[in-house]
């Protein structure tokens, strides 16, 4: 960092303001992997949903600060049954499709990187 730069803090509207919006945009994209999480649909396409939500969401803020990273902060993982947490599949790894009865656990973040 620079000597010009200075070290944004929350002490700052504007980074309360990211905050806030990332967390409604997190909320959303939870809520959207919630409702779509069903018997049937695939870990896969709902990591997808979660994370393409995000993406669309926070590239239709702060476009004029073009310097500033945004968007996932932490990819949409959905954790079945004995499988604790953060599992991402890639395209490549074997789908796994939902079963009723299954315990989801869901997680995601969103992010600005001021």
């Amino acid at each position: 960092m620079s000597d010009e730069e200075q070290e944004q803090t929350i002490a700052e509207d504007l980074v309360v303001t990211k905050y806030k919006m990332g967390g409604d945009i997190a909320n959303q994209a939870l809520r959207l992997v919630v409702e779509a999480a069903k018997p049937g649909v695939s870990v896969l396409s709902l990591c997808e949903k979660g994370d393409a939500y995000i993406m669309t969401e926070t590239g239709k803020v702060f476009k004029k600060e073009k310097e500033m990273k945004k968007g996932i902060a932490f990819p949409t993982s959905v954790s079945v049954n004995n499988c604790v947490c953060h599992f991402s599949p890639l395209k490549s790894d074997p789908d796994y499709t939902l079963k009723d009865g299954d315990l989801v656990k869901i997680s995601q973040s969103c992010g600005y990187l001021h």
